[in-house]
């Protein structure tokens, strides 16, 4: 049986770098390991789609060159373009990122295991990141619970 967690494409950065703060070991570490490489190929695609996305609505120079924004690696939009922009991006965020994690459930289990009841209090993002988490780890091992009685 196939085993995945969703999360909209702008949720993806926070719940990795919130696992990479987690104190966790043995197996659980592992499966903390296998999915942020696993969040972190989709975050990769998604911000692929993201600059792909913009592409028509980048200013150019003489030369055809994107215009650099004040910040590095930040881009100028065409003026008249922008809500169209932000709408193509919006929609790009919202987006499901749907992680197959099968082939490592077993580590995946012993994650939401040590998560379930983790020592420590988050607040602010982390809060949120966890919270987005367990919602996922809880509906993917839940239901395989209540199948197998």
């Amino acid at each position: 049986m196939t085993k995945t967690l969703a999360f909209k494409n702008e949720e993806l950065a926070a719940i990795g770098n919130f696992l990479g703060t987690l104190s966790l070991k043995n197996k659980a570490s592992r499966g903390r390991t296998k999915l942020i490489k696993l969040i972190s190929a989709k975050n990769d695609e998604y911000n692929e789609e993201r600059k792909d996305a913009l592409e028509p609505f980048i200013k150019k120079d003489e030369a055809g060159n994107d215009v650099e924004g004040d910040t590095p690696g930040s881009v100028v939009l065409i003026q008249e373009k922008r809500d169209e922009a932000n709408t193509a991006i919006k929609e790009i965020d919202e987006e499901s990122a749907v992680i197959d994690f099968t082939e490592y459930s077993e580590k995946m289990k012993a994650l939401y295991d040590d998560i379930a009841d983790y020592p420590t209090e988050f607040s602010n993002q982390d809060a949120a990141a966890y919270d987005l988490l367990m919602d996922q780890l809880e509906s993917a091992f839940e239901n395989k619970m209540e199948e197998t009685k």
